[in-house]
């Protein structure tokens, strides 16, 4: 029971308090996604696939973010103290937005600061070994807590979220974290060919995962005959799980095994018996967690410098969570979420052996990057 208040002050660790919140805020902020779907499309009065553009524009532009300011400006603790900032002030603008267009142009420079934030807690994390549990941490004990608090938020309307939203971003600013880089200079980036498909298996397996992730509400409808509060214990158990696995991912040396076993998760979610619904949500976080520090781990080994690589990780999996979607509402909109289950289990599990051949295979290192392979 106290595992969620050592993580939120940095415990032993060293994690920074600012750094802790301000990564809790983001994650409240996308856990939130599913459960804003119909209450934007009754205030709009926009259909329900619509609202989807708003997942879309705010997870494209913390893509941006994470590709773009490591290449512009120096990590520092200002910076996070500002994009908490807009992150606040643009989460209560979305309040108040007068039509759908202006939310989703709220959304847009909200998703940036998010992508800012996220990009500075990962290169922090990724500098010292003893920050990175406690990070990646951070996200699944958020969506445990929020996931039920959300659901039962969404039913007075988009507007009780953003303010719940708003609330959660106000510790992020008002604490100070010391983040420290430099800026990524054109040209400085290691060789690495394993750094490149690395980057690829974690694009695939959010691409794939958010797929079928954000539709598990409508399995849990259509398939389960679930409430959306009971649907919502399935998130939270699957925020459960990837809090274990976070905290368990240092422990072990196989992110790509665990990365292939998501698959049979995500399957179990689907054709399985109700209580293999709940399971299957609970061991994809579990796997997910085990295996993507391992993963970002794996990028800073090959990488000229810890931070080098911090903003594509995160990226990559950002470009594949605001495309996923897209794929998946064919198929939903196709009556098709058994077809989908599989071509999404069948990704995810191509993007965990991947991850299991660059492991094992040193060829995939170039001879120039020298400095990186007794690293492996």
């Amino acid at each position: 029971m106290h595992v969620p208040a050592r993580i939120l002050y940095g415990g032993r660790s060293g994690a920074p308090v600012a750094l802790i919140a301000a990564t809790a805020a983001v994650t409240a902020m996308f856990t939130a996604t599913p459960f804003l779907i119909a209450p934007i499309a009754a205030r709009f009065e926009v259909s329900e696939g619509a609202v989807g553009l708003v997942s879309v524009t705010q997870v494209g532009a913390f893509a941006i973010a994470n590709f773009v300011l490591p290449r512009l400006v120096r990590p520092n603790g200002k910076l996070l103290r500002l994009a908490a900032v807009t992150l606040f002030v643009f989460t209560v603008a979305s309040v108040y937005a007068p039509g759908y267009g202006a939310l989703i142009g709220l959304r847009l420079v909200a998703g940036g600061a998010a992508g800012c934030i996220t990009w500075l807690a990962w290169t922090t994390a990724m500098q010292r070994a003893t920050t990175m549990a406690p990070i990646a941490a951070t996200g699944p004990v958020t969506a445990l807590v929020a996931s039920p608090i959300l659901s039962l938020l969404s039913e007075h309307g988009d507007r009780a979220v953003y303010w719940a939203l708003a609330v959660a971003a106000i510790p992020a600013f008002v604490f100070v974290a010391p983040v420290a880089g430099r800026r990524r200079k054109r040209g400085v980036i290691s060789a690495s060919r394993s750094n490149r498909v690395l980057l690829a298996a974690l694009a695939a397996v959010t691409f794939f995962g958010s797929s079928l992730y954000i539709n598990e509400s409508i399995v849990a409808r259509d398939f389960h005959d679930l409430t959306p509060f009971a649907a919502s214990i399935a998130f939270s158990l699957n925020a459960f799980g990837g809090l274990v696995g976070a905290r368990l991912s240092t422990r072990h040396r196989h992110p790509g095994w665990f990365m292939v076993s998501i698959g049979l998760g995500a399957l179990a979610t689907v054709f399985g018996p109700l209580p293999l619904f709940y399971v299957g949500m609970f061991w994809w976080g579990f796997a997910f967690w085990m295996a993507v520090p391992g993963v970002l781990q794996m990028l800073v080994d090959r990488s000229l410098e810890p931070s080098e690589r911090a903003g594509d990780g995160q990226g990559v999996m950002a470009v594949g969570r605001s495309f996923g979607p897209l794929m998946g509402g064919v198929f939903v909109d196709a009556g098709s979420i058994s077809s989908l289950a599989i071509v999404a289990a069948s990704g995810i599990a191509a993007a965990g052996g991947t991850v299991v051949a660059v492991k094992q295979g040193r060829e995939l290192l170039p001879p120039t990057d020298l400095g990186t392979i007794d690293q492996q």
